[in-house]
């Protein structure tokens, strides 16, 4: 399967005691439905491996998952797993509304004002609690955009068209 079949939900920072626990950064705002014990997670191996593990136990320390695969409970043969990515399967996923995204499919989408002037390229998605902010960047120029239907006017595959105001740029 290709990068384009998988969705970055976690990054695995280190390990978290002796038992094989893996400290996760996590990724996605969908926690509660990603870091389920049994459900499937990806790491990312090298450029195009995935090896699929099962979740046997998760918990959560200070903003970041702590969980342990395929019932292995020794550190040393979790050790390789350190600095990795954790993937789901987009085909695993349920179907999304008409309005709603994966913040991976936004990054890289180019932004438009709604008179097509080109203000730049999203580079990330920041979830913040009110709702999510598009950072966009046009050469040295990083610019927030909330991700919200007062400023967001379209979105297709290869663009956005945002509702412009005053003092953005």
């Amino acid at each position: 399967m290709s990068q384009d079949n998988y969705l970055l939900v976690g990054i695995i920072t280190s390990t978290f005691g002796i038992k094989g626990e893996l400290k996760v950064q996590i990724v996605t705002s969908s926690v509660d439905a990603r870091f389920k014990v049994g459900n499937s997670l990806y790491v990312k191996m090298n450029k195009n491996t995935y090896v699929l593990n099962k979740i046997t136990s998760c918990r959560f320390h200070k903003g970041m998952a702590l969980v342990t695969f395929n019932d292995i409970y020794d550190i040393n043969l979790v050790n390789e797993f350190i600095g990795k990515e954790l993937y789901v399967n987009r085909g695993e996923l349920n179907d999304l509304e008409d309005d709603e995204y994966y913040c991976d499919d936004l990054i890289g989408l180019k932004v438009y004002n709604q008179n097509d002037e080109y203000l730049g390229t999203v580079t990330d998605v920041i979830d913040v609690p009110s709702a999510a902010i598009l950072e966009v960047i046009n050469e040295d120029k990083k610019v927030l955009i909330p991700f919200v239907n007062e400023f967001v006017i379209l979105i297709d595959d290869e663009k956005i068209v945002i509702n412009e105001i005053e003092g953005l740029r």
